[in-house]
C-alpha cells in the first residue's frame, strides 16, 4: 500500500501503513571460442565442498530479532557467480554477440587457470572499423599526435581478438565488500558491473542488476514481540532528530502504534523525510501528519 498525506494544520484521519511482511557458466577454451566451465572448476571458484550444499546455508538471518539493525549484504549474497567470460583469443565479433545476445555490458577476460587479466566492455566496442567509427585525426593533429597513440587506436579499432581491445586495468571487488562499497565505486567510477575476484581468481561479477534485484528482493521483516509506544517513540524521535535541522520545533508521540507528527518544518524534503522515516520505524501502525512549513521572515 502506498501512503499517501494531506497537506494541513488540522488533525488527519490515520493513514494506515502496511504491518506485516509479505511474507552453463560459460568460460572460453583454448581456441577462445566461448565454453561451458567444467563443473570441477566451478565448484572450486564457488568454494564449495559438496556440490549438494544449499546455496544459503551459512547466510545470515535476514531478518534481525525488533530493535537491532539489519545485516550488511556483501557483495557475496548478490552476485551472479555463473560468469559469462572470454579468452584473449576470443574474437571480437563474438564478444560483442555475446554482449548483445545475453544483454551485459561487458565480459572479464580470463587465462586458463581462472585469472582476471582484463575486461571487455560496450565502451571497447564503439569505436571499430567495421561501423566506421574508428577515431579518424585531421592532418595537423597527426603531425603533433604521438606515434604510440596512433598505433594504440588502429589496434582496437581493428583488431580481432580480445587482446585487441581489452582493457587491462580492471577495477576489481571482493566478496566480503558491502553493497554500500560497491555502490560508492560504482557511482564514482561510473561503472555498470564489476569482476569479483578470490586473489587473482575470476569467482563472479556484481552489477547494478544485481543491486536491484536485492531492492526486489528485500522483504520488511515481521517481529514475534511487537514494539511498545514507548519503543517506538524513542525510535521515531531519534529519526526525526537525526534528519530536521531544528527538531525542538516538531512533536512527536506515539499511541497504540499510531503516530502523531506536528510541527514547523523548514521544506517540503524535510516534511517528507520525517514521513518516511515514520514508515520506516518498526511497529508504526498509522501516521497523522500535522507538520506545516515554517514562515519566511521577510525583509
Amino acid at each position: 500500500m502506498t501512503a499517501s498525506y494531506r497537506r494541513s494544520t488540522e488533525p488527519l484521519s490515520p493513514h494506515l501503513l502496511p504491518s506485516l511482511a509479505l511474507g552453463q557458466s560459460p568460460v572460453p577454451d583454448g581456441d577462445g571460442r566461448i565454453t561451458p566451465l567444467p563443473w570441477r572448476l566451478r565448484r572450486e571458484a564457488l568454494g564449495r565442498s559438496t556440490p549438494g550444499k544449499s546455496h544459503g546455508q551459512g547466510r545470515r538471518s535476514q531478518h534481525p530479532p525488533a530493535g537491532e539493525a539489519p545485516p550488511l549484504l556483501t557483495v557475496a549474497d548478490v552476485m551472479t557467480r555463473d560468469v559469462v567470460s572470454v579468452s584473449t583469443a576470443t574474437p571480437v565479433s563474438e564478444i560483442a554477440g555475446a554482449l548483445s545476445g545475453k544483454r551485459i555490458s561487458a565480459v572479464p577476460v580470463v587465462g586458463v587457470d581462472g585469472s582476471l587479466l582484463g575486461i571487455v566492455s560496450e565502451s571497447d566496442l564503439i569505436r571499430r572499423a567495421e561501423i566506421g567509427t574508428q577515431r579518424r585525426r585531421s592532418l595537423w593533429r597527426r603531425v603533433f599526435a604521438d606515434a604510440s597513440a596512433e598505433a594504440s587506436d588502429y589496434v582496437r579499432a581493428h583488431g580481432r581478438k580480445a587482446r585487441h581491445v581489452m582493457t587491462l586495468e580492471v577495477v576489481t571487488v571482493t566478496e566480503d565488500m558491502t553493497l554500500a562499497e560497491v555502490a560508492d565505486l560504482m557511482e564514482r567510477r561510473r561503472l555498470k558491473r564489476l569482476p569479483v575476484v578470490r586473489g587473482n581468481r575470476l569467482v563472479g561479477i556484481v552489477s547494478r542488476s544485481d543491486l536491484v534485484r536485492a531492492v526486489a528482493r528485500h522483504r520488511v521483516p515481521s517481529f514475534a514481540n511487537p514494539a511498545t509506544d514507548d519503543t517506538i517513540l524513542r525510535d521515531l524521535s531519534a529519526r526525526v532528530e537525526a534528519l530536521s535541522p531544528s527538531p525542538r520545533l516538531i512533536n512527536v508521540s506515539v499511541h497504540r502504534g499510531n503516530a502523531d507528527i506536528a510541527g514547523l518544518v523548514e521544506s517540503a524534503a524535510e516534511r517528507e523525510a520525517i514521513l518516511v522515516a515514520a514508515e520506516n520505524t518498526p511497529g508504526i501502525r498509522s501516521i497523522q501528519d500535522r507538520m506545516i512549513l515554517r514562515p519566511r521572515s521577510v525583509s
